[in-house]
């Protein structure tokens, strides 16, 4: 007996089906992520052709349409289109048999919690693709298993010892940072005001899209961007990950460490619009936030700022075709 679904997904259209799933599958970040459930070679094929094309196809050309997408290699969300409803209602469940029925459990209440909030909220399509998006926030919120170090325990007090003589010896440094949230959208003007006040008060480079769904891009010095990493998790936003958060040691080519020179080197100040700063002596670097309304401005101007193809598509969730700038 096949046990019930977790949701049942009510969809306007079967357009409105190809557009969730091509959201979903645009946003893997590898091809591994999503996989389809064809019984046959041929299934998939017209399947990818329904999703890609959003041209009308028959009932019969989209019968047993199942796939699913890896949250993590324990845990995946499958959906399947339920053919009684004319190619507007599907199946959508959670997937993790190896791992603990309590943490299945606060996957699926999250899900299901999140699924009543549409109505209020008026989300009257891209059901599949906004389940992605808060099944990763649960799972980026579950506890993981902390990593020792490599390092032989013989070994450790001479290594430590190396590595002290070894930074002593090297010109100061300042470490700096970079982070990439993914929320579900962004659209509220009031949401935009913190950034704007944020990023100058932090010295922060920053870089917001707008939309559907909707990216911040900041970076700057360790700490501050620690920081803004701390007050946008604090504005406690349904549906939104901490994609990247990278950090590295900046050493000066004078070997004389200044705050303003580690911030113009950092890559997102490159054409940003606040960075008016020309080199003068004494001039102060003033950061601030730019504001991208299209995705594809965005994927340009990350290009722009120099940052690998591979960095841009795992902070946008996104693949990312042609070379970086």
């Amino acid at each position: 007996m096949t046990s019930a679904p977790l949701l049942k997904l009510h969809y306007a259209s079967p357009e409105d089906v190809a557009q969730d799933l091509d959201m979903v599958i645009q946003s893997c970040s590898s091809l591994s992520e999503w996989s389809w459930d064809g019984a046959s070679v041929e299934q998939p094929t017209k399947w990818n052709s329904f999703v890609q094309d959003v041209t009308p196809v028959s009932e019969a050309d989209v019968a047993g349409l199942a796939g699913k997408v890896q949250v993590t290699p324990e845990i995946a969300l499958s959906f399947s289109l339920l053919s009684s409803q004319g190619s507007t209602e599907a199946a959508f469940n959670v997937s993790a048999p190896t791992t603990s029925p309590e943490t299945v459990a606060k996957v699926k209440d999250g899900l299901v919690e999140r699924s009543k909030q549409w109505a209020e909220e008026g989300i009257e399509s891209l059901f599949f693709f906004d389940l992605l998006t808060v099944a990763q926030t649960l799972v980026a919120d579950l506890p993981v298993q902390s990593h020792q170090s490599s390092t032989a325990p013989g070994n450790s007090g001479a290594t430590a010892s190396t590595e002290e003589e070894a930074k002593a010896s090297e010109p100061p440094s300042i470490e700096l940072a970079r982070a990439f949230f993914w929320s579900h959208h962004l659209k509220a003007p009031s949401k935009l005001k913190d950034f704007n006040n944020w990023c100058p008060e932090l010295r922060i480079w920053g870089i917001v899209r707008v939309g559907w769904p909707g990216y911040l891009c900041f970076e700057g010095e360790a700490s501050a961007v620690d920081e803004m990493v701390r007050r946008v998790k604090g504005l406690q936003w349904h549906a939104i990950q901490l994609r990247i958060h990278n950090k590295w040691d900046w050493k000066p080519p004078n070997g004389k460490a200044a705050m303003d020179d580690a911030l113009l080197s950092c890559a997102l100040t490159k054409g940003h619009p606040d960075n008016t700063h020309r080199g003068e002596e004494g001039g102060k670097v003033r950061t601030g936030c730019q504001v991208i309304e299209d995705l594809g401005e965005l994927v340009a101007r990350l290009k722009e700022c120099g940052l690998e193809k591979a960095e841009i598509s795992e902070a946008l969730g996104i693949r990312v075709s042609g070379d970086t700038a």
